[in-house]
């Protein structure tokens, strides 16, 4: 586990494991913007999720990595990470965020 990471989505989920993806999206200029993503998995977010909820499922009984279960752990983060994809952005908030810029709130 993630010492001290609440996750972003739910705001009360512990962040029990990390990815960050590199990832490219063309913006309305027609450019293409490189960037990374954090794809997260969550204890609360998560648990249900038949790729993540093995991973919460370990945390939650074990607490954190043991030296004795490293090959199982690393088989669940692995399949984990070859299935994960960066969230696309969401283009109202991008919006939002880039008005309130605009007036200064931000």
């Amino acid at each position: 586990m993630i010492r001290d990471w609440t996750c972003p989505r739910c705001r009360t989920g512990d962040v029990l494991a990390a990815l960050r993806l590199p990832h490219t999206w063309t913006n309305a200029s027609g450019s293409q913007v490189r960037g990374t993503s954090e794809v997260l998995v969550c204890a609360r977010c998560d648990a249900g999720d038949p790729l993540t909820g093995p991973i919460v499922t370990y945390f939650t009984v074990h607490g954190s990595a043991r030296p004795e279960d490293a090959a199982q752990l690393a088989a669940y983060l692995l399949r984990w990470a070859e299935r994960a994809r960066p969230p696309k952005p969401d283009e109202d908030t991008l919006n939002a965020e880039a008005e309130a810029w605009r007036r200064g709130e931000l």
